[in-house]
């Protein structure tokens, strides 16, 4: 119920009081019965709020909190003003989940699938330290989620196949804030011309990688390429892509960023 709502039955409810006073004014009501029906109108006034007016005070309160965090982490204030639309589509998605009786950890949540689209398209474009960076964090994650289950670390490295993984159940406080941290300075950092690098330095440095790969895990590092065949062992899925993300990242930046984006645009053979 809004405020105006509220106010007409707030108003009503005086009204109905001073009519009862008038009536028993004119004598047309005993004592007694002006007694009852100011009992039961003020019962029914305390249970109109405490039934209604408080719980939609406090869901009120809980929205505007819910706003006031979502607004103020830097992420989507950089999101506001590079891609005002994409903000505003963000932001009426967590509140509508908020309104549902979500936490605001699980609303952000949702979000996530559009980010990483936001994130795929903006490769190209960021700077080798901001590819670097994330990708550092994002290697934390592998390795934390693979200290729990192997499960958890295929679905955060698969979603495409197993539906991905809910990051407020499954990862640290702490290590989701260093991922939000580093998503803000990637955006910071991919908001421009689009970067020109050394592809061919990045070809080379992969087939280096992927020579010395094929020494510890023979040909089923091919199976990162296939993760939805039946039967593909989640376990050695998860070890053989944080050992390759892990040997990427020992390069230099400028060397690991031309090799990254290789990968994660889809063109790096096995």
């Amino acid at each position: 119920m809004t405020f105006f709502a509220g106010l007409i039955v707030f108003i009503c409810g005086i009204a109905a009081l001073l009519i009862l006073i008038l009536l028993h004014k004119r004598k047309k009501i005993s004592t007694t019965l002006a007694v009852w029906l100011a009992i039961v109108l003020i019962a029914v006034s305390s249970t109109y709020y405490v039934a209604v007016r408080v719980p939609h005070q406090q869901h009120e309160a809980r929205l505007n909190a819910a706003e006031h965090y979502f607004i103020n982490l830097p992420l989507y204030r950089t999101l506001k003003v590079q891609q005002p639309s994409l903000y505003q589509k963000l932001h009426q998605q967590y509140l509508s989940a908020v309104a549902t009786g979500e936490s605001e950890a699980q609303a952000l949540e949702h979000l996530r699938p559009m980010l990483a689209d936001l994130l795929s398209q903006r490769i190209s474009y960021a700077s080798n330290e901001a590819l670097y960076r994330y990708m550092q964090v994002s290697l934390e994650q592998m390795k934390a989620l693979r200290q729990q289950n192997s499960e958890l670390c295929f679905k955060f490295l698969f979603p495409q196949v197993s539906g991905g993984i809910n990051t407020t159940e499954s990862l640290p406080v702490e290590l989701r804030k260093k991922e939000g941290e580093a998503l803000d300075y990637f955006l910071q950092q991919s908001f421009g011309a689009e970067h020109t690098g050394n592809a061919l330095q990045g070809r080379e440095d992969l087939g280096n990688i992927v020579r010395s790969l094929y020494g510890r895990w023979g040909s089923d590092l091919q199976l990162i390429n296939a993760p939805a065949e039946t039967g593909a062992d989640k376990t050695k899925l998860c070890e053989m892509t944080i050992d390759l993300y892990q040997s990427v990242l020992a390069l230099p930046v400028n060397h690991s960023a031309e090799v990254l984006r290789i990968i994660l645009d889809g063109n790096a053979n096995w």
